[in-house]
C-alpha cells in the first residue's frame, strides 16, 4: 500500500523539481526507479550543517513542486524534522508512514499558530494498509517542509501544546534528530543556549558563540572503528553521552499486566541484534539502536525479553536499544551486564539483573519489575530528563526535579499527621503542600505537632482553615489559588501513597502528553473486613476515568475548565468531565503506588464492601497488603493481624520473621 501511494504521488506531481526523503528501516526506492528531476535523499545519513540551515533561513534553496517524506514509523518521522531543514520549499507535501503503534492517532496537523497553514488549499489523510498512514497536503504558495512535518507528527502523538525541551539548543551532525526529536527549532543559529555537535571533525564556533557540547556520532562509534572495549573512551560511554530515548513515542503506553507465555531474546545474528521468539525473528534492531514505537508494539505480548549481550553495531547503539525497551516498560532480563554498557546507568543495570525469567510468570511481579525498570530508564535516558541535566550543567536551571503543589484537604484532625507523612516521603519531585483544615484550626495539639514536624523536614507548607460550611469543591479551589506550582496533585488524607507516586505521575504527564493524568484504581483496603483486594483495571491507556485521589494536572488546565465544581460530592468526576468537554486528554497510569482505605462510612463515594469483593474475585488477601512498590512504612499500617506486601504468601505464622506487626 505504501509503495502504491508513493508511486501515485510521483505520477500526479506537477512539472518541476521534486524530492523524495527516506528515513528509518523502510524499503528505499532506487535512484534508477525515479523519474528525471526527482532527487533522492537518505535522511539517516544526512548531516545537519550550517550550509543547510542558512539555506532554510534565507529561503534561497529553490522550490519544489512535490516533496515526499517516507518514514518507517512515527519515531523515525520525529527524527526527520531536524534533518529536513534546508530543503527546498514545497507546494505539495506527501508524508508516508509505513507503520505506527496502534494507540497513535492519524497524522492530522496540530497547529501551533497560523504560520504556513494559511496557504493550505487541500489536504487528505488516509490509512495506508493495516498499520500505515498517508497525509497529502497542497499549498497555494511553497512552504518550509520541517515545521509542517513537525505539526503532522505532533498530531499523531497528540497531547498538550508542545513544550520545548529545557535548553534551547542548536544541533549539528548526522545524529541531530536523535538528540532533539521532533524539534524544528534545533536548526536555528541565533539566541540559543548551546550548540550540540556530533560531527567527527568538530563544529567551528565564533568567539562569542554559545557553549559547544561535543558528542560522538553513532556512525563513528561502531565496534569496527573503536576496536575492542577499552581502546577508545567512547567504548565505555557515560549515561549522558548516549543519545536520549524519545519518550513521546517510545514509552509505557500499551503495557498490559497480562501476557502470553512467550519469552523473546535479543540475540546476536551476524553481528546485529534481533528479537527472536520461538526461533522466529520478529524484527531486527537497526544499526543505530533505534527501537521505535512499532518495535515496542510488537513486543507487548511477551512475558519477558532476555538480553543476550552480543555487541550489536557499537556501544552507543547497544545501550540505546536496551534503554529504549526498558523505557517502554518491556520486562527485560539479563545476566551480568558487560563493562562497556556503563552508559545504561547503575540503577538500570541493576534492575536488568534483579529478576529471573521464571519470576515473571507472576503477573504482579512482572508489572512491578516493568515499573521499576522504566523508572530507571526514563530518569537516565528520557529526552526531557537528559536535557534538564544538560541545561543544569549550562547554568540554565538550578534543579532538575519537577515542582508539584499538593492539595491536601481534611476534616479530621487525627489524620493530619498521617496525611503529611504521605507527602513527606515523596522523592524525585519538589513539593509544596497546601493543607486545608476543613472546619478546625491548627492550634489543636496533635495538628500543631504534625505541622511542626513536617516543616522541620524542609518541605514547604501552606495552611488555611476554611469554615465547615464551605463545600468541598470550593475548598479545593481556595487551595489551588494559594498554590504556586504549575503542576497540581490532589491527595486524600487517609490513603497510602508510595514514595514515587508523584514522580511517576509527572513522568506519565511527560510521555503521554495528556492534560490530566491519574492512576488506575486497583488496591483497596477494606478496613471493616481487614482485607485487601486488587481490582482488575486497564492502565497505561488514555481513558475517561482515573481515581480521584490521584488527579494530576497543570494549573493552566484547571483554570481553563473553570476550576473544581462548587459541589460537596462528585468533585473529582466533574473535574474529569470538565477536561473532556474542553477537548483535553486523560491518561491512566499504573495503580501500584497507592492503596485506598475504605471505611464503613465517611466517603463521598458511597458503595459497600461487597462491591469491591465481587469485582476482585480471587484477588483478595487477608490483612493490609499493599503493593511492594508502595514501600510501606510500618508506622502507617492499620491495626491488623496481617501486614505484608501484596503477593507475599501466608499464613503469617509461617513468615514470622517478615511480618510487620502494626498498631
Amino acid at each position: 500500500m505504501i509503495r502504491a501511494l508513493f508511486e501515485e504521488a510521483l505520477r500526479t506531481r506537477e512539472p518541476g523539481r521534486a524530492a523524495v526523503c527516506v528515513i528509518g528501516d523502510v524499503e528505499r526506492p532506487a535512484r534508477a526507479e525515479l523519474p528525471e528531476g526527482v532527487a533522492l535523499h537518505d535522511l539517516d545519513g544526512r548531516s545537519v550543517t550550517d550550509e543547510h540551515v542558512q539555506r532554510e533561513v534565507a529561503g534561497t534553496g529553490g522550490r519544489s513542486g512535490l516533496t515526499v517524506v517516507l518514514a518507517a514509523s512515527p519515531t523515525d518521522l520525529r527524527r526527520a524534522v531536524a534533518h529536513l531543514c534546508g530543503f527546498r520549499q514545497t507546494a505539495r507535501l506527501v508524508v508516508l508512514v509505513a507503520a505506527a503503534a496502534p494507540h497513535l492517532d492519524p497524522p492530522f496537523p496540530v497547529l501551533p499558530g497560523l504560520g504556513p497553514w494559511a496557504e493550505l488549499v487541500d489536504s487528505r489523510v488516509r490509512r495506508a494498509g493495516d498499520q500505515g498512514w498517508a497525509a497529502d497536503l497542497s499549498f497555494a504558495s511553497p512552504v518550509h517542509v520541517s515545521p509542517v512535518v513537525g505539526a503532522l507528527v505532533r498530531g499523531m502523538i497528540g497531547g498538550r501544546r508542545r513544550r520545548s525541551l529545557p535548553a534551547l539548543a542548536s544541533v549539528r551532525g548526522s545524529d541531530a534528530g536523535l538528540w532533539r526529536p521532533g524539534d524544528e527549532h534545533c536548526s536555528r543559529t541565533d539566541h540559543v543556549d548551546a550548540v550540540l555537535d556530533t560531527t567527527a571533525a568538530g563544529y567551528p564556533l565564533a568567539e562569542d558563540a554559545p557553549p559547544r557540547i561535543g558528542r560522538a556520532s553513532l556512525r563513528h562509534s561502531s565496534w569496527e572503528r573503536l576496536g575492542r572495549p577499552g581502546v577508545h573512551a567512547i567504548a565505555r560511554p557515560a549515561v549522558d553521552e548516549v543519545p536520549p530515548v524519545d519518550e513521546r513515542v517510545v514509552n509505557p503506553i500499551g503495557f498490559t499486566r497480562e501476557s502470553e507465555p512467550l519469552t523473546g531474546r535479543l540475540e546476536d545474528l551476524d553481528g546485529r541484534w534481533a528479537l527472536v521468539v520461538d526461533g522466529q525473528t520478529r524484527w531486527r534492531v537497526p544499526d543505530d539502536g533505534g527501537v521505535t514505537d512499532v518495535h515496542v508494539a510488537q513486543a507487548r505480548d511477551l512475558r519477558a525479553v532476555e538480553v543476550e549481550w552480543g555487541r550489536h553495531s557499537g556501544p552507543l547503539s547497544s545501550v540505546r536499544a536496551v534503554a529504549a525497551l526498558a523505557a517502554a516498560g518491556v520486562p527485560l532480563v539479563s545476566g551480568p551486564v558487560p563493562s562497556w554498557a556503563t552508559g545504561l546507568g547503575d540503577d538500570l543495570r541493576a534492575r536488568l539483573c534483579s529478576v529471573r525469567t521464571e519470576d515473571l510468570d507472576d503477573e504482579h511481579v512482572r508489572e512491578e519489575h516493568s515499573v521499576r525498570t522504566r523508572r530507571a530508564a526514563l530518569h537516565a535516558h528520557g529526552a526531557l530528563a537528559r536535557w534538564q541535566r544538560m541545561g543544569a550543567g549550562l547554568g540554565l536551571c538550578a534543579d532538575t526535579e519537577p515542582e508539584v503543589s499538593v492539595l491536601l484537604c481534611t476534616r479530621r484532625p487525627e489524620m493530619v499527621g498521617f496525611a503529611l507523612r504521605q507527602v513527606e516521603r515523596q522523592r524525585g519531585v519538589r513539593t509544596e503542600t497546601v493543607l486545608a483544615l476543613h472546619g478546625f484550626d491548627q492550634e489543636i495539639p496533635e495538628v500543631a505537632e504534625a505541622i511542626r514536624a513536617f516543616r522541620a523536614s524542609g518541605r514547604e507548607l501552606i495552611v488555611h482553615e476554611p469554615g465547615p460550611s464551605m463545600v468541598f469543591g470550593n475548598v479545593l479551589n481556595r487551595s489551588a489559588s494559594l498554590a504556586s506550582g504549575h503542576m497540581i496533585a490532589k491527595m486524600d488524607d487517609d490513603d497510602w501513597y508510595g514514595p514515587d507516586h508523584l514522580a511517576d505521575l509527572a513522568s506519565a504527564r511527560t510521555y503521554s502528553g495528556a492534560d490530566l493524568v491519574g492512576s488506575s484504581p486497583e488496591f483497596f483496603y477494606l478496613e471493616a473486613l481487614d482485607t485487601t483486594v486488587r481490582l482488575f483495571g486497564l492502565s497505561e491507556v488514555y481513558k475517561h476515568h482515573v481515581t480521584g485521589c490521584t488527579l494530576f494536572l497543570d494549573q493552566g488546565v484547571l483554570e481553563e475548565i473553570g476550576g473544581f465544581r462548587p459541589l460537596a460530592r462528585s468533585v473529582d468526576t466533574q473535574c474529569l468531565v470538565g477536561v473532556r468537554l474542553a477537548g483535553g486528554r486523560i491518561y491512566r497510569t499504573q495503580g501500584c503506588n497507592f492503596l485506598v482505605r475504605r471505611k464503613g462510612d465517611g466517603h463521598t463515594w458511597t458503595v459497600g464492601a461487597g462491591h469491591f469483593l465481587r469485582r476482585a474475585g480471587t484477588d483478595q488477601l487477608p490483612g493490609w497488603r499493599p503493593s511492594p512498590l508502595l514501600e510501606p512504612d510500618p508506622r502507617d499500617a492499620p491495626v491488623t493481624q496481617v501486614a505484608l506486601p501484596w503477593g507475599v504468601p501466608g499464613p503469617a505464622s509461617a513468615l514470622a520473621g517478615s511480618v510487620v506487626e502494626a498498631g
